[in-house]
């Protein structure tokens, strides 16, 4: 029986105690720093977190918490029980790598009151790639802030939704410092959830303000790919103010062969909209809570209800889909 792995706290990897960690993460597709394979360049040196491990340089077993532990080189190591492992530089099967770039600000343009969209154009001669619903970092002067990537991969536009409201004076901030520049580093890609090859079942989008623009990418790809199973897209908001390029929804629904959309205004009620928080009007229109698999998009706070209301409705929770579920985790 092959032993468990856990890697980064993030991934599992089966690996039998006749292979090398590294020979193990290699074959299921994982990218582990590497290059001599002998335990000489200690490229894929890393830490043992738990667990024990046989070395054959400089050989021996040695288990989690001893001398050594720190510094265990995957080439040499085999499993022999359940470990823990961290190792830097890695990326999981169908992970992109991160990169570091400088990209032209391109364009500027409000989208309503308090949403700006930015363009940014990545460098020429430089391969950029990332999933649909995947976020970048803005590295600025005073510090670095994600945003998602609001439109599907291809090209070298990088698409933004910054909302910049006068509660929020952080993002004014940002605003200021894309103004004066013509440039701006990005770190790209972040994020564990998104669309690259969807499943073939029904896929419905719930969020709230520019929580929209990683929905958007993901719709998009959607269109790129040729989806044809139900989508469906629920969007809240306080005012019809609120919502930004109200077009999109009906040019969605000529795409797709079973596209709708509903948005929903929870402080007013108007023709047209859903009246009410925007999980009760998917919650109205969902008859089989085991079928869609649902990505959330918006704050923690308004992601963490969603999820819990679809749960008391019957939805799996392993069907639902966030990054807040990864960067703002409950106890």
């Amino acid at each position: 029986m092959p032993y468990r792995i856990r890697i980064n706290q993030r991934h599992t990897l089966d690996c039998p105690g006749s292979k090398t960690i590294l020979e193990a993460a290699r074959e299921a597709g994982f990218g582990f720093p590497h290059a001599c394979r002998n335990g000489v360049c200690r490229r894929c040196e890393g830490r043992l977190g738990r667990g024990s491990v046989l070395l054959t340089r400089p050989g021996g077993p040695l288990s989690a918490g001893e001398s050594g532990a720190d510094a265990v080189l995957y080439c040499v190591a085999f499993p022999i029980s359940d470990c823990e492992i961290d190792v830097p530089d890695i990326t999981a099967p169908g992970e992109i790598p991160e990169q570091t770039l400088r990209c032209q600000i391109r364009q500027r343009e409000p989208l309503n009151h308090d949403v700006s969209r930015i363009w940014l154009r990545l460098p020429a001669g430089r391969q950029a790639h990332w999933y649909a619903g995947q976020y970048l970092i803005l590295d600025l002067p005073h510090g670095q802030y994600p945003f998602s990537i609001a439109n599907a991969p291809g090209g070298r536009e990088l698409e933004l939704h910054i909302r910049h409201g006068h509660d929020n004076p952080g993002a004014r901030r940002i605003m200021a410092d894309l103004a004066d520049a013509s440039t701006v580093s990005v770190i790209l890609p972040q994020g564990l959830r998104y669309l690259d090859t969807p499943p073939p079942r029904p896929l419905w989008f719930i969020c709230g303000s520019t929580g929209f623009a990683p929905v958007k990418a993901m719709i998009e790809r959607l269109i790129q790919v040729g989806f044809e199973h139900p989508v469906r897209l629920f969007w809240g908001a306080r005012t019809e103010q609120d919502l930004y390029l109200p077009d999109l929804p009906s040019q969605w629904q000529d795409a797709l062969p079973d596209f709708h959309a509903v948005t929903a205004l929870s402080d007013i009620s108007k023709p047209g909209h859903a009246q009410g928080l925007v999980h009760e009007a998917a919650l109205e229109a969902l008859e089989q809570p085991e079928q869609p698999l649902f990505y959330i998009g918006g704050s923690p706070a308004m992601v963490w209800a969603v999820h819990d209301a679809l749960v008391e409705e019957g939805v799996p929770a392993s069907n639902m889909h966030s990054d807040v579920f990864d960067y703002a985790p409950r106890d």
